[in-house]
């Protein structure tokens, strides 16, 4: 197998190392399931559905089901609601049934139906909806065709360098450290480039992933389908965005890792670990180089407010570090699962002592499982780190999930939720 097969093999192996994790994860979502249906209310229409806080949310099924019922929830309670969903459009590919939820008030939500219940997903007012899909259960915006048909099609040859050969990404390659790194950029079908009215843009670590590029032998359920959820935030808000995924899976000659390429050198590592502690170079590169192409090229704002990163796992890591390093051009990171283990209390202190915690501050949105799963351990030593340091507490939000592990099901899941986050710059479901 050539160094690049190796490459992909390694990022392969990195996801799949986690399925025991994510197991122990489902084990504790069907607890957590049975323990709220205790204290259900159901609720056929609530009286305040016209309120600004109630959001619409759809739910399409490959078959008809006569009753479909939303059970939404609150990651940080026990608090739950029922709400029977009413059909609302039926073709020969499915039904689709809609109701609505209180954004405010309830941040998750299952679909129950034929004495079935699906697993919990995301509910905010950046979700358009859910697709219980012949490809499995995944993001879906009202009124559009199955968006997931188009991408199977893609696909990635792999010889002695990869080749991305597909219709529904600009692929740009960058000369990065001694080799080509690529980027995909998606703009939605109705993307303007002379238009007044600018884009913001969501960048994105181990891009290769967070969109589905076909790589060999991989599935869509291995993929957060990132710009798929853009476009149904889209739809449900009109917040405008185009998507900037960058690849992290190392060089093709097998010199530099996914974990050199987002382990930022801030002092001596927790724990012996063999990694160049390459971030720093990443961070520089795609704020000096990918940024300003990106500006230049597409009609996008140019402020931080516009400007988001995003990543999971190492890829959470190098979003939080990238956001701290360069707020004059990111304003929101969404930080999946970081690993903040590579590093002791005392190495992150005296980092983030050297930066400016002030309102003008990046706002974080911090998403990780629970300990045992994922690392949610380290994360929570993170938000009370930054909060003891005095990072405005208007600056950041944490969703814990009790039920999380560190797989990628977890992470599409609950990417809706930053990019409610960066739209609002608050969550009001958890707290924020």
């Amino acid at each position: 197998m050539n160094l690049v097969g190796q490459q992909i093999n390694k990022y392969r192996t990195e996801i799949a190392m986690n399925k025991r994790r994510m197991i122990a994860g489902l084990l504790c979502l069907v607890i957590c399931i049975l323990t709220a249906t205790a204290c259900t209310v159901t609720h056929p229409d609530s009286k305040n559905a016209d309120s600004e806080n109630y959001h619409t949310l759809y739910f399409r099924n490959i078959s008809k089901m006569e009753d479909v019922t939303a059970v939404f929830s609150s990651s940080n309670g026990k608090q739950t609601e029922e709400v029977k969903m009413t059909a609302v459009e039926e073709d020969k590919d499915g039904l689709t049934y809609s109701c609505k939820g209180d954004a405010a008030v309830y941040n998750t939500v299952c679909f129950r139906y034929d004495g079935v219940s699906t697993t919990k997903v995301a509910f905010n007012k950046c979700v358009s909806g859910w697709y219980n899909s012949e490809h499995g259960f995944l993001p879906y915006t009202y009124g559009s065709v199955d968006p997931y048909i188009s991408r199977i099609a893609n696909y990635v040859t792999l010889n002695d360098a990869l080749v991305y050969e597909n219709e529904m990404y600009d692929d740009v390659a960058f000369t990065y450290n001694g080799y080509d790194k690529f980027i995909h950029l998606w703009t939605p079908d109705d993307y303007d480039p002379s238009s007044d009215e600018k884009y913001a843009t969501v960048y994105l670590l181990d891009g290769q992933g967070m969109i589905y590029l076909g790589l060999p032998d991989e599935t869509l359920l291995q993929s957060e389908h990132a710009d798929i959820q853009v476009q149904s935030m889209t739809a449900a808000t009109g917040y405008k965005a185009i998507v900037v995924a960058i690849d992290t899976m190392g060089d093709p000659d097998g010199i530099y890792g996914r974990l050199d390429e987002m382990t930022p050198d801030l002092g001596e590592l927790a724990y012996e670990e063999d990694t160049q502690k390459q971030g720093n170079l990443l961070s520089d590169f795609i704020a000096e180089t990918v940024v300003p192409y990106i500006q230049q090229h597409y009609n996008v704002h140019t402020d931080a407010i516009h400007t988001s990163i995003a990543g999971k796992s190492l890829g959470g890591l190098e979003s939080f570090y990238i956001a701290l390093e360069h707020p004059e051009i990111f304003g929101t990171a969404g930080v999946f699962s970081p690993s903040f283990m590579l590093y002791k209390d005392d190495v992150w202190r005296s980092y983030l002592g050297k930066k400016s915690l002030d309102d003008y501050s990046p706002f974080l949105y911090f998403y990780s499982g629970n300990g045992e799963a994922d690392n949610g351990d380290v994360t929570d030593e993170m938000v009370a780190r930054i909060k003891d340091m005095g990072y405005p507490e208007n600056r950041f939000v944490y969703h814990r999930d009790a039920i999380g592990g560190h797989d990628v099901y977890f992470w599409r899941s609950n990417f809706s939720e930053f990019l409610n986050a960066m739209v609002y710059q608050r969550v009001e479901s958890l707290g924020n």
